[in-house]
């Protein structure tokens, strides 16, 4: 477990920084947020985005990748590209951001009161070209994901399998970033409670989603079968065949001893399963119902709540995914 920590922690940020900055997008096209939440998180997602760089090129590069037998070699060259892309391109879209003054729902009710004046609206410059900004941050984004998935594929069983596995990668990512995204939003909801409800609500919305879609792909995916958890029994019966050698006095147990641990692998794995799927599951639809009713406060609340269990429940997820290597 210690030595899959690092991959554990840059699967969980990559997933994290790939659907909040999607859902991020998503609510800048859709122009009902305020332009300040827009160029705050843009900004803070930015340093997350490079930060996940960084945590790639220190832990999990392709050369330290290459020395798991059992990943998927032949993607592990292409995850710094598009991981690097998605940082730079991220970086003239939050500079866009910053220059439009328009963007946002004050340059959408504004533009709708010119119109409702008879005057000539036409879309600024700078939207377009931060929606392309976004648009490219957002493919190079979803491109990230898709060779990180690949790359872990093999750990499950199956052609079946292995695409469930892949299509598991993109429901986790937009449930975290889009509840991360979802919290924060929410916030601005306290000092500004005069918002349309209809942005909070289609973040929630995604995040409901992503999690059923979570729970499909487990299923069609089943448990994780890799080879290195195979060829187990085989390894044992050489180990049990050679003589234990002699400990020595500063040796706690002999060398290669099975390791018990506290909990069982079905019983981490039922409690993920109340942590990741029926916890936030239930906790999201409460939230949704309480954005519907404008009880921003306690939904907000509620998010807190949904952002800890997935992210938990994440880990734990990604824990048993590698428990193989």
């Amino acid at each position: 477990m210690l030595q899959s920590l690092p991959l554990i922690l840059f699967i969980v940020m990559t997933e994290v920084s790939v659907g909040s900055v999607a859902v991020l997008v998503f609510l800048d096209w859709r122009n009902e947020v305020k332009l300040g939440f827009l160029r705050s998180y843009a900004l803070i997602y930015l340093g997350l985005v490079g930060l996940t760089y960084l945590f790639q090129q220190s832990f999990a590069s392709s050369d330290l990748l290459n020395t798991y037998t059992h990943l998927d070699h032949a993607w592990t060259g292409y995850q710094s590209l598009p991981l690097l892309l998605f940082f730079l391109l991220l970086i003239p879209y939050s500079l866009f951001l910053i220059l439009d003054r328009n963007a946002g729902i004050d340059g959408k009710e504004r533009a709708e009161k010119a119109r409702a004046e008879g005057q000539e609206v036409r879309t600024p410059v700078l939207r377009i070209l931060r929606l392309i900004s976004g648009v490219a941050t957002v493919l190079a984004a979803l491109a990230t994901l898709f060779v990180m998935a690949m790359i872990f594929h093999n750990l499950v069983g199956g052609a079946l399998g292995g695409i469930a596995t892949v299509l598991g990668f993109f429901a986790a990512a937009f449930a975290l970033g889009g509840v991360m995204t979802a919290m924060w939003l929410g916030h601005w909801y306290l000092v500004t409670p005069a918002l349309s409800e209809k942005p909070l609500l289609f973040s929630t919305t995604i995040v409901l989603l992503a999690i059923v879609a979570q729970i499909i792909f487990a299923l069609v995916a089943g448990p994780v079968s890799s080879p290195a958890t195979s060829s187990t029994p085989s390894s044992s019966a050489i180990t049990t065949s050679t003589p234990a050698p002699t400990p020595s006095p500063a040796q706690v147990k002999p060398k290669g001893a099975p390791v018990v641990t506290p909990l069982s692998v079905n019983t981490i794995g039922l409690i993920r399963i109340l942590v990741s799927f029926i916890m936030p599951l239930v906790l999201g639809a409460l939230a949704w119902k309480l954005v519907r009713d404008r009880s921003f406060q306690s939904a907000t609340g509620m998010l807190y709540l949904v952002v800890v269990l997935t992210l938990a429940g994440e880990s734990m997820a990604r824990g048993l995914f590698l428990a193989g290597l």
